[in-house]
């Protein structure tokens, strides 16, 4: 997933992860549509730990939160929905002036749209409690 030209804010993403982490394997928690822009924002958790990890998070997390919005979707498809959304295929390409998202879950849930930019929204540190 390359496309750094198409990321508003990828500072704090990149400082830990140095390149868009793989979000395959993650889990999708919420997605909100908002009608201006218009906006597709989602929360994702993945076990994806970045190899910075910011001094201030603390010691025994096990997942990162991240807080992702696309701003001007257009070409919204989807198919499904479910409890656990685990992420088989998150594609994102910048084939020509915008970007195109592609999801595809284990539980059949898949979602596929266009839009002009990504926003970081946000990147935070989790615990769920696993050994």
């Amino acid at each position: 997933m390359n496309t750094p030209n198409r990321i508003i804010n990828p500072q704090a993403l990149l400082s830990m992860y140095e390149e868009f982490p793989s979000l395959n394997g993650s889990e999708i928690m919420e997605i909100l549509f908002k009608r201006d822009e218009p906006r597709v924002s989602m929360k994702i958790m993945t076990s994806n730990k970045p190899e910075k990890t910011p001094a201030r998070w603390p010691q025994g997390f096990d997942v990162v939160y991240l807080g992702i919005s696309f701003i001007g979707v257009k070409k919204i498809t989807q198919s499904g929905w479910g409890h656990t959304n685990t992420v088989d295929q998150f594609n994102i390409e910048n084939p020509n002036d915008s970007v195109s998202v592609r999801i595809s879950c284990k539980n059949d849930f898949s979602f596929s749209f266009d839009c002009d930019w990504i926003s970081v929204d946000s990147v935070a540190p989790g615990s769920i409690g696993t050994p």
